[in-house]
């Protein structure tokens, strides 16, 4: 996504958008994100600079047209006063949808009913329907709309983020009876998006990797390898254009071999990443973690040194403080790991994200209770 913005054309925009960049970790930043509810990223908000109220919420990454048509949608809502029932209350459901998933849904569901026949943001509004269904947890109503929504829609940029909903929403439900039907139209409609040019690297990963747990959740290893086959080859055609790219294309080789498949297949390119940034902790630790998976114990704690003197945040020194721990354990150095641990929890308490700092915190006191248990 930061390469797209880094090269569009959105010359047709200037003077009409201040444009904001915020780092989602950066405590500095932290009172922004709460007040309007960014909770994970990327996500785009337009603000009204006069109440700040939000007029368009997008999460996830966009196309060249859907951002576009994203900051379109942005200054209409600026513009209210010309709007027609129907978009106001998809303006309603953007304001509310990273706050209040729930009721933002029923604001996309009212913009629905209002809409006439050949109103041009049905699609759109559709598609961020079930884009809050999910958000809001209603994983029934999200993959039963997805399907529904994705068969009779155009084959546009909103199609793949439909289904890619939709997917999530079969993956993320506990079993029930209505999972397996739903999840059975999904996949032929997820099939499709993949094999469609429109579709952005981050929908294709995502559809890859829910494909890929559904195979796993019916222990079929055949399909999820097949999944995991094609979508490490895509990642492998892929030439780098930026640091950015490459981070985004790890990212994906590490969610495909922890969904399934050996993690030897993705060392080399990581072990590539880190030689090719050798200021970025965040490549170390990919490194790391899966020179650990692979048992490549010294290799793993080596990277663990490597991604400290890089100067990483307190989540990411944490992490490496806590890889670096679990490969003690396992060498028996338990009074070592302890001392790695201690620092590990001083580092987790700076953690600027409140939801982030609990959940490390817990983790990190749990394994020190653990291996305050073990002989030294």
């Amino acid at each position: 996504m930061r390469d797209l913005l880094d090269h569009a054309d959105l010359a047709r925009y200037a003077g009409q958008f201040v444009w904001l960049e915020l780092n989602y970790d950066d405590p500095a930043n932290r009172s922004f994100m709460d007040r309007f509810g960014a909770q994970a990223t990327p996500l785009f908000f337009v603000i009204d600079p006069r109440d700040e109220q939000v007029t368009a919420t997008q999460p996830g990454a966009m196309s060249l047209e859907e951002l576009k048509q994203f900051l379109e949608r942005g200054a209409d809502g600026v513009r209210a006063k010309g709007q027609i029932p129907a978009e106001a209350a998809l303006t309603r459901g953007d304001t509310l949808r990273a706050r209040a998933p729930a009721d933002a849904a029923k604001a996309y569901q009212e913009a629905l009913r209002l809409a006439p026949a050949n109103w041009l943001r049905r699609d759109l509004a559709e598609a961020s329907l079930v884009g809050a269904l999910q958000d809001s947890g209603q994983w029934q109503e999200c993959a039963d709309g997805a399907a529904s929504v994705a068969e009779a829609m155009k084959r546009s940029e909103l199609f793949p983020r439909v289904v890619v909903a939709g997917m999530w929403c079969v993956v993320s439900a506990d079993s029930a009876p209505w999972v397996e039907p739903a999840a059975k139209k999904l996949e032929v409609l997820a099939a499709e998006a993949l094999s469609l040019k429109i579709t952005v690297r981050d929908h294709r990963d995502e559809l890859y990797r829910t494909l890929m747990n559904l195979a796993v959740t019916r222990k079929d290893n055949a399909a999820a390898g097949k999944w995991g086959d094609l979508w490490l080859a895509e990642l492998d055609a892929i030439t780098p254009s930026s640091d950015d790219e490459r981070a985004a294309l790890d990212i994906a080789r590490v969610e495909n071999v922890q969904t399934y498949g050996d993690p030897e297949r993705i060392l080399p390119a990581l072990r590539a990443s880190e030689r090719a940034m050798p200021n970025n902790y965040i490549s170390s630790l990919r490194l790391a973690q899966a020179e650990k998976d692979a048992k490549h114990n010294e290799a793993a704690y080596e990277a663990c040194t490597r991604g400290l003197a890089r100067q990483p945040g307190a989540n990411g020194r944490a992490w490496l403080l806590r890889i670096k721990a679990q490969l003690l354990v396992g060498r028996g150095e338990t009074a070592e790991a302890q001392r790695f641990l201690q620092e590990a929890l001083e580092a987790a308490h700076s953690i600027p994200d409140e939801m982030g700092r609990e959940m490390n915190v817990k983790m990190i006191e749990k394994e020190l209770k653990a291996a305050e248990t073990k002989p030294k």
